[in-house]
Formats: structure tokens, sequence, C-alpha cells
């Protein structure tokens, strides 16, 4: 998936869905008409499996920091989770790389020095995957 296909194309062929009762980190699919169906912490993981284009570079960026996953409170006091990566951030709002600024300013989203380390990001997406 990741060479196959642009932050873009995903973007515009992605819908919000949320999970329902189970928190299910993953990274996202295609399903049979073509869509992507997820919440915000699917669509970080799916942006940075594409621009990293395979598990192994993922789990690398993640790791070692150059990607963080942030959990940002909205403007209506929601928790909501943004991918910082190569000092860029995205989320399913911009649906396009933006600067921190352009998220605080314009979508209303409050940072904190909370993150989701990359070792809760991997139990996250291991208790989805043994849910799911």
């Amino acid at each position: 998936m990741g060479d196959s296909i642009t932050i873009e194309r995903f973007s515009s062929l992605f819908e919000y869905a949320p999970d329902g009762k189970i928190d299910s980190w993953r990274i996202l699919k295609p399903e049979a008409d073509g869509r992507y169906r997820g919440d915000c912490d699917d669509f970080a993981l799916t942006a940075l499996f594409i621009e990293t284009g395979s598990l192994s570079k993922f789990w690398r960026e993640l790791i070692f920091g150059s990607a963080k996953v942030f959990l940002v409170t909205t403007s209506n006091g929601g928790g909501h989770a943004v991918l910082r990566y190569n000092g860029r951030y995205i989320d399913n709002w911009s649906r396009s790389w933006v600067s921190r600024e352009h998220m605080e300013s314009v979508y209303g989203h409050k940072f904190s020095f909370w993150l989701f380390p990359w070792h809760t990001t991997a139990i996250k997406m291991l208790l989805g995957k043994l849910r799911g």
C-alpha cells in the first residue's frame, strides 16, 4: 500500500467512522468500495504508513521519534490524535500536511506534552487486532 497511494488520494477516500465500544488502532486498508473508513488514530497511523512505505520503516520512525502521535484537545473539548512526522502535522481534519501553528489557529487544537509513545501505539494496535 505504501507505494501505491499518496496522502492526497488517501485523504480524498477517507471517511470518518468511529470505533464503537472498542478502541482499535490500525493501519487502514481500502474496503470493497475503495474507501478507507476509520477514526483519527487510524488516519494518523495510515498516513505514517503511506509516508514510510513499509512496516519496518513505520516502526523505526515511531521508535526513534521521527514520528509521534499526539493527543490534542479539540475546540469542542474532545480528545483527538494528530501525527507529527518530519516536522509536519496531519490529521483527518486537515487531511494534508500543515504546521502546528495552523492546527492551533485554524482547527483550535491544543497540544499538550502528552503523546502516545511508540510502545503505547504498539499495544493499542495489538489489542485492536486481538479484539477485532
